[in-house]
């Protein structure tokens, strides 16, 4: 809240200061410049496309492949969180949805407990924990019948296309599913015996039925431990070397079947508050006839975004487009019913073309945005009142928070740009806003695919003329 009033105030100044003013030649001058540090490399082909406009001149500063189209990857992330915050709106929840399967009497019910998703992609192993204490506080004491999951808010279809197989065993890029738990993530954590003499292997959070495989060994040695997923088998392999007098080490895994991740958990959770389930975790509908017994809901949608743009986490994307067509198309949300409400959008606000929408997290090679379709979308969030604060302060912070804590600290920078980055293989991006020394507000994008270490000092050497532009 805090770095939110203060980008407020700033917004204030410098959209009163409807004096300021910069001459054509000033422009045209930083223009050249600009255009001068481009990288010999990026010259040879279109491995390399920016744009940098003045919000309060309304001109174009600079560009360079502007309309060329390009792999964004995180850079998307700008493009659904302006969609989310636009129709969903910034008070839009995420709930999870409990109902009662018969009658209950006397702390029992008589019956199976539902569990509907709606795609809150932030709830976790603390909140099962808060639900499990608050069905304990109402007087539930056992369930007699199963604990059903509906997960029909969204399709089967827990990949987007264009992602790569091999990074489903990676935690940033998990299975997409409308009952999610821990970004559908669990740990693998390894420790010494308290004799030293093997390794101790459990998750956190415990998942009953999981089995686990532990050949791992300690050694006076450098840790080589490793956890994977047994092919085809809900098992996971641990196995490597950890250091004897190691205080032991967490291994971070997407889960393969998200929706009985979270049943499981649950399960557990409401067991550990002396709530028995008599029956099994099954998936099944929830019934016309069930009654509701308990709603949970998510923090806003703009603090959702706000860890979404800031740590770059993909799940929320995933479910914010597949969000976005169940909502207004209908269920279940799907990629597809998604990117067309999420391109509708962009042509109704005027971006008639400059993209390609594939996913919500930027992850999959199929994506294709034009500096200037950013730049546009980063305009008309700028200019609406009813998204652009929620927007700009979700935005990591050049020296201060989020991927660009480590980036721009210099006096002069640090706090002066707000952008999203990106990175995947030969995929460099940043977008954003500058604050400039001179009392502008530019809008940037810059895409890169191929331009290997050059695409950041690039970054470097265009925003430190950007901070001070356009002086004399």
């Amino acid at each position: 809240m805090r770095s939110k009033y203060i980008i407020y105030l700033t917004l204030g100044f410098f959209l009163s200061l409807v004096s300021y003013h910069i001459s054509f030649a000033a422009y045209s001058a930083y223009s050249s410049k600009l255009n001068s540090i481009i990288p010999a490399s990026a010259r040879k082909n279109s491995k390399l496309g920016v744009v940098v406009k003045s919000l309060i001149s309304k001109k174009k500063i600079f560009e360079y492949n502007s309309d060329t189209l390009f792999i964004p990857a995180s850079n998307q992330k700008v493009i659904v969180s302006t969609v989310a915050l636009s129709l969903l709106k910034s008070n839009f929840r995420f709930k999870t949805a409990f109902y009662a399967g018969g009658e209950i009497k006397g702390g029992v019910l008589h019956g199976g407990l539902y569990v509907k998703g709606y795609a809150d992609p932030t709830i976790n192993t603390e909140a099962l924990r808060l639900i499990a204490m608050q069905f304990k506080q109402k007087g539930l004491t056992q369930v007699n019948g199963d604990l059903y999951l509906d997960d029909s808010y969204f399709d089967d279809l827990n990949y987007p296309i264009g992602w790569k197989s091999e990074w489903r065993d990676d935690f940033y890029s998990p299975p997409i599913s409308a009952l999610s738990l821990n970004y559908n993530n669990l740990e693998v954590v390894a420790y010494p015996s308290k004799n030293r003499s093997r390794v101790v292997v459990t998750t956190d959070p415990r998942v009953p039925g999981l089995k686990i495989t532990n050949s791992s060994y300690l050694r006076k040695k450098k840790n080589s431990i490793k956890a994977k997923w047994a092919e085809g088998r809900e098992e996971i392999i641990v196995s490597g070397r950890l250091y004897t007098y190691s205080k032991g080490v967490r291994l971070k895994l997407p889960v393969k079947y998200p929706s009985l991740y979270f049943g499981r958990v649950l399960k557990h959770e409401l067991e550990q508050q002396g709530i028995t389930i008599s029956g099994q975790v099954k998936f099944d509908t929830v019934p016309r006839w069930a009654n509701i017994y308990h709603t949970y809901k998510s923090d806003r949608l703009d603090e959702v975004v706000g860890e979404y743009n800031k740590k770059s986490v993909n799940i929320i994307g995933e479910n914010l487009i597949k969000t976005l067509g169940a909502e207004f198309i209908g269920t279940p949300g799907s990629w597809e019913s998604g990117r067309k409400i999420i391109s509708l959008f962009l042509k109704n606000i005027g971006i008639k073309n400059g993209f390609k929408i594939v996913d919500g997290s930027g992850l999959s090679l199929l994506n294709r945005l034009s500096p200037n379709a950013l730049a546009d979308v980063l305009e008309y969030a700028f200019q609406n009142k009813s998204v652009g604060l929620d927007f700009i302060t979700s935005l990591p912070v050049a020296g201060i928070d989020g991927t660009l804590k480590k980036r721009f600290k210099d006096k002069e920078m640090k706090g002066r740009i707000v952008a999203k980055t990106g990175y995947l293989k030969n995929v460099r991006s940043l977008s954003g806003y500058v604050f400039t020394t001179t009392g502008d507000v530019l809008v940037f994008s810059i895409l890169s695919n191929g331009l290997g270490h050059e695409a950041k000092k690039f970054q470097s050497d265009l925003l430190a003329e950007l901070v001070s532009c356009c002086e004399g």
